[in-house]
């Protein structure tokens, strides 16, 4: 009754509750900007109102300043686990109270302000998106199709092994991702990755992508130790690499899941540096420092150029199925001895027959230390279980190496 007057005073105006369960009837249905609440009262403490307050959606963001003549610390300890924004012990001063209160109210009109202009600039973004979609030829429907099935967690993320030519073993795997359509199974990138590589979704795409592998990684790499330098190859776009924070969050991820730098290679393309190149390569250069492997995608089908070999940090190239697809050896060939004179490793995509891969190893018998391959002969991609089977039996069946 003393504070409500002091405070009233001051010109706030005061609602008073005599209990717990009144002090949260009129919290619901007055929604106060700020709440004073003592410990010990009758029929329910303040714990337990603050606990009830904080698990309703109208009242879970008041500030409740918890204001008693409780001393003990574990008592003070309990008040802020429960959601309490400050403590008060009694006897209090006026000026301290009103110091305190002020300062909150303050605090949660800035935290409202914060929201209001959250919501702003979410609305603002979803315009600017559907702005995007238009200029791009890009159907926003589309667009919030893809958006809101990534955030029911409809896609997956898919694992193709790439396999040793030399000794035939198994040395990491191509992260790619699927979408598990509720009613059209699983849908191919073909079909969505334009819209996301062209919006704002690929950076939580992306980002998402980055550590679902490096999760799947971690948890090989326990399960089987001598599996220890196994790598997972990601692909990362021409924007991610824009990301002001990408190579601080790369970092965070690495050291989340006790990843080794070098078991992470990030697939770009020859493209890559169309954007702001100042930035993209100063992101590579640092990428780098951390330990990361560079491979650059695609390689002879893109915007070639022989300055990326040198621009670019890369340590493998991995030269397009098509060339194989097409047969084209003496391609293939001159692409491989390019970049074994880099001093560069090399991975053949698109390997689908014995025939191919026989011929490949004989067009650089002498170097097949560095070459890889990855194709549907070797496996098709695979969910993480599928290639965890994988795994195990290349462990323990030395049949299922190619010699």
């Amino acid at each position: 009754m003393i504070l409500s007057k002091m405070l009233g005073n001051q010109g706030y105006h005061i609602l008073e509750a005599r209990c717990g369960l009144d002090a949260i009837t009129i919290a619901k249905s007055r929604q106060p900007d700020l709440i004073l609440l003592d410990i010990l009262m009758p029929d329910v403490n303040g714990y337990e109102v603050c606990t009830t307050l904080k698990n309703e959606v109208a009242t879970q963001n008041i500030p409740i300043v918890f204001i008693s003549a409780v001393e003990e610390p574990n008592e003070k300890v309990e008040a802020f686990s429960v959601g309490g924004v400050d403590f008060i012990n009694k006897p209090f001063q006026l000026v301290e109270v009103l110091a305190r209160v002020e300062t909150h109210l303050r605090l949660s009109s800035m935290q409202c302000q914060l929201i209001e202009q959250a919501n702003l600039l979410k609305l603002q973004n979803i315009s600017l998106q559907r702005e995007l979609c238009n200029i791009s030829g890009i159907n926003p429907r589309e667009y919030e199709r893809i958006s809101e099935s990534f955030n029911r967690n409809e896609f997956k993320v898919f694992y193709q092994p790439i396999i040793n030519l030399q000794s035939g073993l198994i040395n990491g795997f191509e992260a790619l991702i699927r979408w598990q359509h509720p009613q059209r199974g699983l849908v191919l990138p073909a079909e969505f990755i334009e819209i996301i590589e062209t919006t704002d979704l690929i950076y939580a795409v992306g980002r998402w992508v980055i550590n679902t592998a490096c999760q799947q990684l971690r948890i090989w790499q326990s399960y089987y130790p001598h599996l220890e330098n196994l790598t997972i190859s990601v692909n990362v776009s021409t924007k991610q690499l824009l990301e002001f924070n990408l190579v601080n969050y790369v970092r965070e991820t690495l050291n989340e899941y006790n990843i080794k730098p070098q078991c992470l290679k990030l697939e770009i393309t020859e493209s890559t540096v169309m954007g702001d190149r100042d930035i993209t390569l100063q992101n590579l250069y640092q990428l780098k420092a951390l330990g990361l492997k560079f491979c650059i995608d695609d390689f002879g089908t893109g915007y070639s150029s022989l300055r990326r070999l040198t621009d670019f940090p890369i340590d493998i190239l991995k030269i397009d199925y098509s060339f194989i697809h097409n047969a084209e050896w003496l391609i293939v060939k001159a692409i491989a001895t390019l970049a074994f004179s880099l001093g560069k490793e090399v991975v053949l995509e698109g390997i689908e027959t014995n025939e191919q891969l026989e011929l490949l190893k004989s067009l650089f018998p002498n170097s097949l230390a560095m070459v890889y391959g990855q194709g549907y002969l070797f496996a098709r991609p695979l969910d993480a279980f599928a290639a965890s089977i994988f795994l195990e039996q290349a462990k323990t069946i030395p049949d299922l190496e190619i010699a």
